[in-house]
């Protein structure tokens, strides 16, 4: 009956330490390929960061126009984005626990809309 007790007792444990650890980074640390549905739905925002790598390649190859990567990405934007911005930004994760550091998405134009280029970006 100890045995059994103390097992469960180590179970519970290790669930607990995956929960913390998962709720602190949902892919365990790991960069993972970027997915719009993902990007778009997933409940713990933050997961965005650990798809931004694979983001960042998808749109320096696809090279979209503003209107394609707001399709791509959605409207969940940092600020407002007015028609003739030259730049988009995304809230990936917070750079701190407590603060206003975060990593953003920082997306620029040209003038006429088409892509310019796109990195990460880390505030405080």
């Amino acid at each position: 009956m100890k045995r059994t007790t103390k097992r469960i007792g180590i179970i519970l444990i290790v669930i607990a330490a995956l929960c913390i650890t998962c709720s602190i980074s949902p892919t365990l640390g790991f960069q993972v390929p970027f997915n719009q549905w993902i990007w778009k739905h997933h409940p713990v925002h933050k997961i965005r960061y650990y798809m931004s790598e694979s983001l960042v390649e998808k749109l320096n190859k696809e090279k979209p126009s503003v209107e394609e990567t707001i399709d791509l990405l959605g409207e969940d934007l940092l600020g407002d984005h007015h028609p003739g911005d030259t730049y988009l930004f995304y809230v990936l994760k917070p750079g701190a626990f407590i603060g206003l550091a975060m990593y953003s998405l920082s997306i620029t134009f040209n003038e006429d809309g088409s892509y310019d280029s796109a990195g990460i970006v880390y505030s405080d």
